[in-house]
């Protein structure tokens, strides 16, 4: 079994939804999905944030997608377990894991950037990051 774990700053949004379409899309057994961010973040820390706010209505009502607030951060025993590390966000240093003595996998890095509380627009933002994530995964997928 290889594991591929999709890594975004807070495992609210990028990382949640590439594994959600990765679990969809991918037929191919030998490989297992999961998600985490570098740092992990609470309900009480979204209480403003209109951005998430749009994230996760798009992401159900156009892609029927369901986010929960329950962020996991990333841990040393699970990069140990992982074989292809993908970085779905831009604000993640590669760094951070090419040092790193617990995994010894591949990584790939997307930079997808965030939907943030200035964007004028959140709700297309948020659908064109979606759409972006889910053409990445089928390139993914297909690949495999």
């Amino acid at each position: 079994m290889k594991r591929i774990l999709f890594i975004c700053k807070h495992n609210l949004f990028r990382s949640r939804v590439a594994e959600i379409f990765f679990n969809k899309l991918n037929e191919n057994k030998e490989y297992q999905s999961s998600s985490a961010g570098i740092i992990r973040y609470y309900k009480r820390d979204l209480k403003n944030d209109s951005g998430y706010e749009a994230e996760k209505n798009i992401a159900r009502r156009l892609f029927n997608i369901k986010l929960k607030v329950k962020s996991k951060s990333i841990t040393s025993k699970i990069l140990r377990k992982t074989n292809i590390l993908i970085i779905v966000a831009d604000d993640v240093p590669v760094e951070i894991f090419e040092t790193e003595k617990s995994f010894s996998g591949k990584i790939i890095v997307w930079k997808i950037p965030d939907v943030k509380k200035k964007d004028k627009n959140k709700e297309i933002v948020a659908r064109n990051t979606i759409k972006f994530i889910e053409k990445k995964i089928k390139d993914l997928v297909n690949n495999l």
